[in-house]
């Protein structure tokens, strides 16, 4: 199995990162790829990298850290995408408390012009954001990707495909007030699916997610689907890899 988005250079991880991928392999999850959120961490992500082995890495800046950059670290963003299998996390988070909404595009349409440039996928995190998304993706029809950590509609999720980006699902759906996504899962066709832990987080309380639990995000959609979680596996494991691999 790969676990599409999680955070492995998180200092949470700091303590026990060789437990924590030997646990993902035991069930079965054995390739990983880490989306980045800030300069500060890259160079972590590369030594990660070097250290594990299924480790790939895709580099950006997260909306909620945007203001924290200037020309130089973009310059030294853009200088590591050789080396990366996809470009995020970026994207936009209009939630009070964040970062001022035109510094957000500002930094999110720099990452929409190095995929434009390198041809290569988008990690997007989108929350209360997704209008303003839409308009800003459409200025540029060749690019791909996933929306990370999806919580929208249908409607929403449909649009996103049409533009050539797949729903990321991880242990948010496993939460028994997220009604709005489980039903959201059973509409969507497999190929549009790809499974993210978004470890460390993604749990409730401030839980420490791992990538071994992408295994219960699998069962629980084919629960959801009444389908063999055999298919799921496949059908997301094929979806991945069509996009980063």
């Amino acid at each position: 199995m790969i676990d599409s988005h999680c955070h492995l250079d998180d200092a949470r991880f700091d303590d026990d990162l060789e437990q924590v991928l030997d646990h993902a392999k035991s069930r079965g999850v054995d390739q990983f790829i880490v989306a980045g959120v800030h300069h500060r961490r890259w160079h972590k992500q590369q030594e990660i990298q070097q250290q594990h082995e299924g480790v790939l890495n895709a580099f950006g800046v997260h909306p909620w850290f945007c203001h924290e950059h200037q020309a130089e670290h973009l310059n030294m963003l853009e200088s590591l995408l050789p080396d990366a299998v996809a470009i995020g996390e970026c994207g936009l988070d209009f939630c009070t408390s964040r970062p001022d909404q035109n510094i957000q595009k500002e930094c999110f349409r720099v990452h929409l012009e190095w995929a434009k440039k390198t041809g290569l996928p988008l990690i997007i995190h989108s929350v209360r954001a997704h209008e303003t998304m839409f308009m800003m993706l459409r200025d540029y029809p060749s690019l791909h990707g996933v929306i990370h950590g999806f919580v929208g509609s249908l409607e929403q999720a449909q649009s996103f495909l049409r533009l050539g980006f797949l729903i990321g699902l991880g242990t948010r759906i496993l939460n028994p007030h997220a009604k709005k996504i489980q039903k959201l899962v059973s509409q969507l066709p497999l190929n549009a699916i790809v499974l993210e832990s978004d470890a460390p987080d993604g749990l409730p309380k401030g839980a420490r997610n791992e990538p071994a639990n992408i295994c219960q995000v699998s069962q629980y959609i084919a629960n959801l689907r009444n389908q063999d979680e055999r298919i799921i596996v496949a059908a997301c494991n094929k979806n991945t890899e069509e996009l980063f691999l």
